[in-house]
Protein backbone atom coordinates (compact mmCIF):
# COMPACT_ATOMS: atom_id res chain seq x y z
CA UNK A 1 0.00 0.00 0.00
CA UNK A 2 0.77 3.68 -0.73
CA UNK A 3 0.63 6.10 1.96
CA UNK A 4 0.92 10.10 1.63
CA UNK A 5 1.92 11.39 4.87
CA UNK A 6 1.75 15.04 6.38
CA UNK A 7 0.55 16.83 9.38
CA UNK A 8 -1.75 19.50 9.06
CA UNK A 9 -4.52 21.78 10.19
CA UNK A 10 -4.97 24.00 7.51
CA UNK A 11 -4.55 24.56 4.04
CA UNK A 12 -2.06 26.10 2.27
CA UNK A 13 1.29 25.09 -0.45
CA UNK A 14 1.37 21.16 1.23
CA UNK A 15 -2.10 20.33 1.55
CA UNK A 16 -2.88 22.01 -2.33
CA UNK A 17 0.45 19.45 -3.37
CA UNK A 18 -0.96 16.48 -1.92
CA UNK A 19 -4.41 17.15 -2.73
CA UNK A 20 -3.03 17.66 -6.57
CA UNK A 21 -0.26 14.31 -6.16
CA UNK A 22 -3.51 12.46 -4.62
CA UNK A 23 -5.31 13.21 -7.57
CA UNK A 24 -2.77 12.21 -9.94
CA UNK A 25 -2.51 8.71 -7.78
CA UNK A 26 -6.05 8.02 -7.78
CA UNK A 27 -6.19 8.41 -12.02
CA UNK A 28 -3.60 5.97 -12.14
CA UNK A 29 -5.36 3.48 -10.41
CA UNK A 30 -2.79 3.15 -7.84
CA UNK A 31 -4.50 1.73 -3.70
CA UNK A 32 -3.41 4.16 -1.35
CA UNK A 33 -4.70 6.41 1.23
CA UNK A 34 -3.92 9.93 2.73
CA UNK A 35 -2.96 9.95 6.20
CA UNK A 36 -2.85 12.38 9.02
CA UNK A 37 -0.95 12.76 11.82
CA UNK A 38 -3.53 14.76 13.79
CA UNK A 39 -7.16 15.39 13.60
CA UNK A 40 -8.03 19.11 12.84
CA UNK A 41 -12.12 19.50 13.24
CA UNK A 42 -13.09 20.42 9.70
CA UNK A 43 -10.33 20.53 8.12
CA UNK A 44 -10.33 22.05 4.69
CA UNK A 45 -8.45 18.97 2.52
CA UNK A 46 -11.20 16.75 4.50
CA UNK A 47 -13.72 17.33 2.62
CA UNK A 48 -12.10 17.90 -0.62
CA UNK A 49 -10.75 14.42 -0.51
CA UNK A 50 -13.89 13.23 -0.33
CA UNK A 51 -15.33 15.10 -3.12
CA UNK A 52 -13.00 13.15 -4.61
CA UNK A 53 -13.65 9.97 -3.40
CA UNK A 54 -9.83 9.27 -1.62
CA UNK A 55 -9.51 7.59 1.06
CA UNK A 56 -8.24 9.06 4.46
CA UNK A 57 -6.72 7.91 7.86
CA UNK A 58 -7.03 10.80 10.83
CA UNK A 59 -5.55 9.74 14.34
CA UNK A 60 -6.08 7.51 16.18
CA UNK A 61 -7.04 5.70 13.44
CA UNK A 62 -3.18 6.90 12.41
CA UNK A 63 -1.63 4.72 15.34
CA UNK A 64 -3.53 1.49 14.53
CA UNK A 65 -1.67 2.33 11.30
CA UNK A 66 1.81 2.64 12.34
CA UNK A 67 1.75 -1.15 13.98
CA UNK A 68 0.20 -2.65 10.00
CA UNK A 69 3.13 -0.77 8.06
CA UNK A 70 5.44 -3.51 7.00
CA UNK A 71 8.21 -3.47 4.18
CA UNK A 72 5.75 -4.22 1.32
CA UNK A 73 4.71 -0.63 2.25
CA UNK A 74 5.49 2.70 0.82
CA UNK A 75 5.06 5.91 2.91
CA UNK A 76 5.95 9.58 1.07
CA UNK A 77 5.71 12.06 4.20
CA UNK A 78 5.14 15.65 3.53
CA UNK A 79 6.29 18.13 6.20
CA UNK A 80 9.00 17.84 8.50
CA UNK A 81 6.88 16.07 11.62
CA UNK A 82 5.50 13.29 9.01
CA UNK A 83 9.21 12.74 7.28
CA UNK A 84 10.93 12.36 10.65
CA UNK A 85 7.95 9.65 11.96
CA UNK A 86 8.26 8.28 8.39
CA UNK A 87 12.10 7.60 8.67
CA UNK A 88 11.24 6.15 12.08
CA UNK A 89 9.28 4.01 10.58
CA UNK A 90 11.70 2.79 7.77
CA UNK A 91 14.31 1.90 10.57
CA UNK A 92 11.48 -0.08 13.20
CA UNK A 93 9.28 -1.44 9.73
CA UNK A 94 11.40 -1.69 7.04
CA UNK A 95 9.15 0.15 4.83
CA UNK A 96 10.36 1.98 1.66
CA UNK A 97 10.09 5.81 2.77
CA UNK A 98 10.05 9.25 0.03
CA UNK A 99 10.17 13.04 1.88
CA UNK A 100 8.93 16.39 -0.12
CA UNK A 101 11.00 19.11 1.22
CA UNK A 102 8.71 22.64 0.62
CA UNK A 103 9.72 25.12 3.43
CA UNK A 104 11.36 27.42 1.19
CA UNK A 105 11.79 30.25 4.01
CA UNK A 106 14.19 31.20 7.26
CA UNK A 107 12.72 29.44 10.36
CA UNK A 108 14.17 30.70 14.01
CA UNK A 109 13.65 28.42 17.21
CA UNK A 110 11.88 25.13 17.85
CA UNK A 111 11.01 24.94 14.24
CA UNK A 112 13.95 25.66 13.04
CA UNK A 113 15.16 22.71 15.11
CA UNK A 114 13.06 20.16 13.24
CA UNK A 115 13.27 21.38 9.97
CA UNK A 116 17.36 20.94 10.80
CA UNK A 117 16.62 17.06 12.20
CA UNK A 118 14.44 16.44 9.04
CA UNK A 119 17.32 17.83 6.75
CA UNK A 120 20.08 15.75 8.79
CA UNK A 121 17.91 12.12 8.90
CA UNK A 122 17.14 12.66 5.22
CA UNK A 123 20.06 9.70 4.30
CA UNK A 124 17.54 7.87 5.62
CA UNK A 125 14.51 8.50 2.67
CA UNK A 126 14.37 9.36 -0.65
CA UNK A 127 13.97 12.84 -1.33
CA UNK A 128 12.29 15.13 -3.29
CA UNK A 129 12.75 19.18 -3.14
CA UNK A 130 9.79 21.42 -4.94
CA UNK A 131 12.20 24.21 -6.23
CA UNK A 132 16.28 23.64 -6.85
CA UNK A 133 16.74 26.18 -4.28
CA UNK A 134 15.23 23.98 -1.42
CA UNK A 135 16.92 21.40 -2.51
CA UNK A 136 20.11 23.18 -2.37
CA UNK A 137 20.04 23.12 1.47
CA UNK A 138 19.46 19.31 1.99
CA UNK A 139 22.67 17.70 3.01
CA UNK A 140 22.06 14.59 1.46
CA UNK A 141 20.63 13.54 -2.13
CA UNK A 142 17.76 14.97 -2.94
CA UNK A 143 15.85 15.06 -6.29
CA UNK A 144 13.92 17.87 -7.75
CA UNK A 145 10.52 17.55 -7.98
CA UNK A 146 8.30 20.70 -9.26
CA UNK A 147 4.80 21.34 -7.92
CA UNK A 148 2.38 20.68 -10.82
CA UNK A 149 -1.13 20.75 -11.51
CA UNK A 150 -2.83 17.30 -12.01
CA UNK A 151 -5.52 18.38 -14.68
CA UNK A 152 -4.87 21.17 -16.49
CA UNK A 153 -8.22 22.92 -17.12
CA UNK A 154 -9.31 23.85 -20.93
CA UNK A 155 -8.24 27.81 -21.84
CA UNK A 156 -10.71 29.97 -20.93
CA UNK A 157 -10.61 32.92 -23.35
CA UNK A 158 -12.24 35.90 -22.03
CA UNK A 159 -11.38 39.45 -20.91
CA UNK A 160 -10.05 41.44 -18.46
CA UNK A 161 -11.66 43.49 -16.06
CA UNK A 162 -12.74 47.27 -16.86
CA UNK A 163 -11.14 48.19 -13.55
CA UNK A 164 -7.70 45.70 -13.10
CA UNK A 165 -8.46 43.19 -10.42
CA UNK A 166 -5.28 41.97 -8.32
CA UNK A 167 -4.63 39.06 -5.94
CA UNK A 168 -2.99 37.43 -3.38
CA UNK A 169 -3.48 33.84 -2.67
CA UNK A 170 -1.78 32.52 0.64
CA UNK A 171 -1.04 32.54 3.90
CA UNK A 172 -0.93 35.92 5.68
CA UNK A 173 2.20 36.16 6.75
CA UNK A 174 5.77 38.13 6.86
CA UNK A 175 7.02 34.90 4.47
CA UNK A 176 4.58 35.80 2.06
CA UNK A 177 4.87 39.82 1.61
CA UNK A 178 1.36 40.37 2.87
CA UNK A 179 2.57 43.87 4.25
CA UNK A 180 4.02 44.59 0.85
CA UNK A 181 0.94 43.83 -0.78
CA UNK A 182 -0.64 45.91 1.29
CA UNK A 183 1.72 48.91 0.84
CA UNK A 184 1.49 48.24 -3.22
CA UNK A 185 -2.24 48.32 -2.82
CA UNK A 186 -2.08 51.78 -1.30
CA UNK A 187 0.09 53.09 -4.37
CA UNK A 188 -2.51 52.13 -6.84
CA UNK A 189 -6.03 53.37 -5.39
CA UNK A 190 -8.12 53.09 -8.47
CA UNK A 191 -7.19 49.27 -8.89
CA UNK A 192 -9.29 46.62 -6.62
CA UNK A 193 -6.84 44.23 -4.92
CA UNK A 194 -7.93 41.06 -3.43
CA UNK A 195 -6.83 39.03 -0.62
CA UNK A 196 -7.71 34.97 0.05
CA UNK A 197 -6.25 33.45 2.69
CA UNK A 198 -6.21 33.60 6.95
CA UNK A 199 -3.02 33.93 8.79
CA UNK A 200 -0.90 35.46 11.72
CA UNK A 201 -0.87 38.91 10.34
CA UNK A 202 -4.60 39.36 9.12
CA UNK A 203 -4.56 41.85 11.67
CA UNK A 204 -3.22 44.07 8.69
CA UNK A 205 -5.90 44.21 7.05
CA UNK A 206 -8.88 46.76 7.32
CA UNK A 207 -7.88 50.30 6.76
CA UNK A 208 -7.53 50.22 2.63
CA UNK A 209 -10.35 50.68 1.07
CA UNK A 210 -9.27 49.10 -2.32
CA UNK A 211 -8.79 45.95 -0.54
CA UNK A 212 -11.54 43.36 -0.47
CA UNK A 213 -10.96 40.31 2.01
CA UNK A 214 -12.13 37.38 1.06
CA UNK A 215 -10.94 34.60 4.18
CA UNK A 216 -9.48 31.39 3.86
CA UNK A 217 -11.30 29.52 0.75
CA UNK A 218 -10.92 25.68 0.39
CA UNK A 219 -10.85 25.83 -3.54
CA UNK A 220 -9.86 28.78 -5.57
CA UNK A 221 -11.70 27.46 -8.96
CA UNK A 222 -14.71 29.71 -8.86
CA UNK A 223 -12.72 32.47 -8.11
CA UNK A 224 -10.04 33.04 -10.12
CA UNK A 225 -12.45 34.46 -12.67
CA UNK A 226 -12.58 37.44 -10.49
CA UNK A 227 -8.89 38.23 -11.10
CA UNK A 228 -6.54 39.72 -13.71
CA UNK A 229 -3.71 39.40 -12.39
CA UNK A 230 -1.92 37.64 -9.28
CA UNK A 231 0.90 39.24 -7.05
CA UNK A 232 3.51 37.20 -4.91
CA UNK A 233 5.23 39.55 -3.36
CA UNK A 234 7.38 36.67 -1.27
CA UNK A 235 10.33 36.90 0.65
CA UNK A 236 10.98 33.32 0.26
CA UNK A 237 8.98 30.36 -1.92
CA UNK A 238 9.50 27.21 -3.36
CA UNK A 239 7.55 26.59 -6.06
CA UNK A 240 3.81 27.95 -5.15
CA UNK A 241 0.85 26.28 -6.02
CA UNK A 242 -1.24 29.69 -6.28
CA UNK A 243 1.10 30.77 -8.97
CA UNK A 244 0.75 27.37 -11.12
CA UNK A 245 -3.12 28.01 -10.55
CA UNK A 246 -3.59 31.14 -11.57
CA UNK A 247 -1.46 30.60 -14.62
CA UNK A 248 -3.56 27.24 -15.68
CA UNK A 249 -6.85 29.85 -15.09
CA UNK A 250 -5.13 32.26 -17.35
CA UNK A 251 -3.83 35.11 -14.73
CA UNK A 252 -0.64 36.19 -15.74
CA UNK A 253 1.57 35.88 -12.27
CA UNK A 254 4.10 39.29 -11.26
CA UNK A 255 6.17 39.00 -7.93
CA UNK A 256 9.89 38.68 -6.61
CA UNK A 257 12.13 36.33 -8.31
CA UNK A 258 12.12 33.88 -5.38
CA UNK A 259 12.62 30.02 -5.08
CA UNK A 260 11.64 28.75 -9.02
CA UNK A 261 9.40 31.30 -9.65
CA UNK A 262 11.89 32.20 -12.63
CA UNK A 263 10.88 28.92 -13.88
CA UNK A 264 7.78 29.47 -14.30
CA UNK A 265 7.13 33.15 -14.59
CA UNK A 266 8.32 35.22 -18.01
CA UNK A 267 11.59 36.73 -15.81
CA UNK A 268 10.16 40.10 -17.53
CA UNK A 269 7.61 39.99 -14.71
CA UNK A 270 10.23 39.50 -11.39
CA UNK A 271 11.88 42.14 -9.64
CA UNK A 272 14.67 40.85 -7.35
CA UNK A 273 13.30 40.40 -3.74
CA UNK A 274 15.17 43.86 -2.67
CA UNK A 275 13.54 45.53 -5.24
CA UNK A 276 10.01 44.38 -4.27
CA UNK A 277 8.68 48.00 -4.53
CA UNK A 278 9.09 48.04 -8.24
CA UNK A 279 6.13 45.96 -8.21
CA UNK A 280 4.12 48.96 -8.40
CA UNK A 281 5.59 49.60 -12.04
CA UNK A 282 4.82 46.36 -13.12
CA UNK A 283 0.56 46.38 -11.57
CA UNK A 284 0.69 50.38 -13.64
CA UNK A 285 1.67 48.18 -16.73
CA UNK A 286 -0.99 45.46 -16.89
CA UNK A 287 -3.51 48.09 -15.77
CA UNK A 288 -2.51 50.01 -18.90
CA UNK A 289 -2.53 47.36 -20.72
CA UNK A 290 -5.55 47.20 -24.05
CA UNK A 291 -7.50 43.97 -23.47
CA UNK A 292 -5.70 42.59 -26.22
CA UNK A 293 -2.53 43.06 -24.85
CA UNK A 294 -3.61 41.45 -21.25
CA UNK A 295 -5.10 38.15 -23.78
CA UNK A 296 -1.94 37.62 -25.10
CA UNK A 297 -0.49 37.66 -21.72
CA UNK A 298 -3.11 35.25 -20.34
CA UNK A 299 -2.64 32.61 -23.06
CA UNK A 300 1.49 32.59 -22.75
CA UNK A 301 0.32 31.82 -19.08
CA UNK A 302 -1.59 29.29 -19.75
CA UNK A 303 1.04 27.47 -21.82
CA UNK A 304 3.73 27.78 -19.70
CA UNK A 305 1.96 25.23 -17.40
CA UNK A 306 -0.15 23.63 -19.57
CA UNK A 307 3.31 22.71 -21.29
CA UNK A 308 5.84 21.96 -18.46
CA UNK A 309 3.93 21.82 -15.06
CA UNK A 310 1.41 18.81 -15.82
CA UNK A 311 0.78 15.70 -13.34
CA UNK A 312 1.13 13.57 -16.24
CA UNK A 313 4.76 14.69 -16.47
CA UNK A 314 5.63 14.03 -12.93
CA UNK A 315 3.75 11.09 -13.01
CA UNK A 316 6.69 8.29 -14.55
CA UNK A 317 9.55 10.21 -12.34
CA UNK A 318 7.17 9.53 -9.18
CA UNK A 319 6.11 5.91 -10.49
CA UNK A 320 10.09 5.09 -10.45
CA UNK A 321 10.76 6.71 -7.38
CA UNK A 322 7.32 4.67 -5.55
CA UNK A 323 8.79 1.10 -7.61
CA UNK A 324 5.42 1.32 -8.66
CA UNK A 325 5.00 -2.44 -9.96
CA UNK A 326 5.83 -3.45 -5.74
CA UNK A 327 2.90 -1.09 -4.32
Amino acid sequence: MLYLMLDSSGFGGIESHVLQLSLLIRDQKIPFKVVFLSNANNHPLYRLLDDNQIDYIVAPGFFRLLLSVNSNDVLHAHGYKSSILARCLKVCRHCKVLTSFHAGEFLIGRLAFYEWLNRYTSFLSVNFAVSDEIRSKIPFRCHVLNNFIHSIPPFLFRSRHKILQVGFVGRLCHVKGIDRYLQLSNQCPTIQFHVFGDGEEANLLGSYPNVKWHGAVEDMTTSWEQLDLLLIPSRAEGLPMAALEAMAHGIPVIGTKVGDLPCLVDPRWLVEPYEWSKLVWYIVCFDSMTNKEWQACSKYSYIQVATHFSGQQRWSTLAKAYGIDDV
